[in-house]
């Protein structure tokens, strides 16, 4: 089922499904990135995020629009089966930062942690957020650009709540201790039961940058 907010011109939308139709987007069109589930292109000030004909692309554009009300994602600006348009993110991944020798800053750190809560609070799980799926904008801002492996949990609020109590531990893992300053600010962090849920705990393996990660990019925008 299509979906806009109203912010896109009809004719763009048009222009961008006939493409699709045709296959010819890899002929006309900037690839951003590739990965498992699709390709992302480039079109004019937006990221043309089109899936592979699977069940995995409806939950990523599902989760996106709950998310795109904050900051620290994208927004949507139109979605359909099989495709989506978002905004896109001119920038480096914060592995291509650490690549170019820069220092992550503690006030990514805080932007990071301010999307995984929202995350919790609307009931989705940020698994698998990793180095290569966040992005920093021109602006300094945090984009959480790939959500294809958050999840919505079916648990009551009181479990939910429970959840967000072993963020460090469960979804973490590692990311952390890239920045140059790891203090927590957030009032549940203060706890003994956090101090015992330390980054060693967890498995970082699994968020390593190798080349079995969701997203490919090409270059530094999405």
């Amino acid at each position: 089922m299509a979906q806009t907010d109203f912010t896109i011109d009809p004719a763009i939308v048009e222009h961008l499904r006939s493409v699709i139709a045709s296959g010819g987007m890899d002929r006309r069109y900037p690839l951003l990135g590739e990965g498992l589930n699709g390709k992302v292109y480039e079109f004019e000030d937006y990221a043309v995020k089109v899936f592979k004909p699977d069940a995995a692309e409806r939950k990523d554009a599902f989760l996106l629009s709950r998310l795109s009300g904050h900051a620290s994602f994208p927004r949507v600006h139109y979605r359909e089966e099989g495709w989506m348009i978002v905004d896109k993110v001119n920038g480096p991944t914060l592995w291509q930062a650490l690549q170019g020798g820069e220092k992550l800053k503690g006030r990514l750190y805080d932007q990071i942690e301010e999307a995984v809560e929202y995350c919790y609070a609307r009931g989705i799980i940020p698994d698998d957020l990793h180095l290569n799926n966040i992005m920093v904008d021109q602006e300094g801002r945090v984009k959480v650009v790939d959500v294809g492996r958050f999840f919505r949990a079916q648990q009551s609020a009181a479990h939910k709540e429970a959840l967000a109590e072993n963020l460090e531990m469960v979804k973490y893992c590692g990311l952390f201790r890239f920045f140059s300053s790891s203090r927590r600010k957030r009032p549940w962090f203060s706890s003994d039961r956090h101090r015992r849920h330390s980054h060693s705990g967890s498995s970082p393996r699994r968020h390593h940058h190798s080349s079995d990660r969701p997203w490919r990019r090409k270059k530094s925008s999405w």
